[in-house]
């Protein structure tokens, strides 16, 4: 029962949204270290990019984060989220 394909797609989802939420804290964390202001809803606007861009995001972090700081502060600062 445990070994079902309702419990291993439900490992998988667990999986993917922990992915997404550590994902979305290291790009918080990197805005607070490079003084990007951060709206209320901010976590929320950085979880609807989804898994993948949040990924390419972190990656840009890391290896150009010049650029990866103007894209985030775009997220951030979009109006009519």
């Amino acid at each position: 029962m445990i070994d079902s394909p309702f419990w291993e797609e439900q490992r998988a989802l667990e999986r993917k949204r922990v992915e997404v939420h550590e994902r979305v804290e290291t790009l918080l964390t990197f805005a607070n270290v490079r003084g990007i202001p951060q709206p209320p809803d901010a976590e929320e606007r950085l979880s609807h990019l989804g898994a993948g861009p949040l990924k390419a995001l972190v990656n840009k972090a890391l290896a150009t984060p010049d650029t990866a700081a103007t894209e985030l502060r775009a997220v951030l600062t979009r109006q009519g989220h």
